[in-house]
């Protein structure tokens, strides 16, 4: 078996069990579940490689035996997960020869397709307009009602800036001052930006652009 796919292997199991050992201690001891070690902490592992590992701990641990789903309290981690994911199937890609990254600046600013480039930008523009309004509805409905029902949930949000809508989600955020004291948010809108571009770049590797 190749090494890279051993060792994906082995970080995903460890990574299940190290989210297995930590929801048993937090049922345990429920103080440590608020700790920002052990909101930062078990992040390190997706980032080497555990993401699918972590995935399937979520839902186990948060699904089936708590019976509910993505929630403030775990909304990060699934995030995080699933960032990482994407990443990892890109660096397999490479891995595997599924792309050459034997390229030079000319084959990566050149050859774009034009009318899937504006195709794209119209997805983007629209997309972001979404986002924008998803944020501000979401904003007024915190302000004018007291029904949780009302309120459009985060992953909901985080899924559209995830999706390519970040720019419009920042925008709200700062226009409309809405999940401003959320970490996840203020960070991880940048971060999906980036990872926005750098599938964009990827496409266009792959010749889909």
């Amino acid at each position: 078996m190749d090494s890279f796919i051993q060792y994906l292997l082995i970080i995903n199991i460890v990574t299940f069990f190290i989210f297995a050992i930590d929801f048993f201690f937090c049922m345990r001891f429920p103080h440590l579940d608020d700790t920002k070690a052990n909101s930062i902490i078990p992040c390190v592992f997706p980032i080497a490689g555990g993401s699918i590992g972590m995935m399937l701990a979520l839902f186990v641990f948060t699904t089936l035996l708590r019976r509910h789903r993505i929630n403030k309290d775990n909304i990060a981690w699934w995030f995080v997960a699933i960032t990482c994911l994407i990443i990892w199937i890109l660096i397999a890609a490479v891995k595997f020869g599924f792309v050459s990254m034997n390229l030079s600046v000319r084959d990566i600013f050149f050859g774009w397709d034009s009318f899937r480039l504006v195709v794209l930008g119209i997805y983007l523009l629209i997309i972001n307009f979404i986002t924008f309004v998803a944020f501000s509805r979401d904003k007024q409905a915190a302000i004018s009602s007291n029904n949780y029902g009302d309120r459009t949930p985060e992953a909901f949000l985080l899924g559209l800036c995830l999706i390519g809508g970040s720019i419009g989600g920042i925008i709200a955020m700062n226009v409309v001052h809405h999940k401003t004291k959320k970490w996840y948010f203020v960070w991880g809108l940048s971060f999906f930006i980036i990872l926005d571009m750098a599938l964009i770049v990827f496409a266009h590797i792959c010749g889909l652009i």
